[in-house]
């Protein structure tokens, strides 16, 4: 019995030795954790801001809510990405912790892909379809992009098939025009027209129509343009009046 009683006090006492060992952990950490959040150790010195062009550095440091002097740990990346990325400018942005005193911000800008025409009325845009301010230089050389509205997607439909031109055709666009759903005019740098009526059209006829463009090209052939809109085939156009 007394054998059995002497364990159970002893097992009580390292118990409480433990708990009272991890208590004092506990309290030490918690001091130790305030030191890093209060304390001036890693505290933030520097916001530093690359990938900006148009926006300044400091619109961007305002804009992240970041105050210098704040602990570094009490900073929350995520928190001040979606901040920053309410400025319509901002197309992407990443914040990175360098430790111990440097906030960096890397941003990505929009920039002007395409005038948007409609009636009287235009505007620019980016690829992804935002609304984005006039380029301070040479925006003559942006694509013109003629819808008859903006209902029914319009502009996200046309801005399809000029990424798709973008990523598999080297000879630059001048405009392109939305007739309808299923019919697109786009007018080259070279000023020959193509005629298709969707971006899988287009994908479908690339085999063809690139040797096309370049035979045009290498032997400066008196083409109007090319239609894509056949099943097989691709249809030469050779009238104007045949594009619209």
């Amino acid at each position: 019995m007394k054998s059995r009683y002497g364990n159970e006090i002893l097992q009580i006492t390292i118990f409480f030795e433990a708990l009272f060992f991890y208590l004092i952990l506990g309290v030490i950490a918690w001091l130790i954790f305030s030191l890093f959040m209060r304390g001036n150790l890693f505290a933030v010195n520097q916001i530093e801001v690359i990938g900006n062009q148009s926006l300044s550095g400091k619109y961007i440091q305002s804009a992240s809510g970041i105050e210098i002097g704040q602990s570094i740990f009490g900073l929350r990346s995520w928190e001040i990405e979606n901040r920053i990325r309410k400025i319509n400018d901002v197309k992407s942005v990443k914040v990175q912790k360098v430790f111990p005193h440097l906030i960096r911000i890397e941003i990505v800008e929009r920039t002007p892909l395409a005038k948007v025409v409609i009636g009287d009325t235009w505007f620019y845009i980016d690829d992804q379809g935002v609304r984005v301010n006039a380029p301070s230089d040479n925006p003559e050389q942006l694509i013109s992009l003629f819808v008859p509205s903006l209902e029914n997607n319009s502009i996200l439909l046309t801005l399809e098939v000029i990424r798709a031109w973008l990523s598999d055709f080297d000879t630059p666009l001048k405009r392109v025009k939305m007739v309808h759903d299923h019919l697109f005019i786009l007018q080259l740098q070279n000023d020959i027209f193509i005629k298709c009526e969707s971006v899988q059209n287009l994908k479908e006829k690339i085999s063809i129509l690139k040797p096309l463009l370049r035979e045009v090209q290498i032997k400066a052939l008196k083409v109007v343009g090319f239609d894509l809109r056949m099943k097989k085939d691709i249809v030469l156009i050779q009238d104007e009046e045949e594009v619209f």
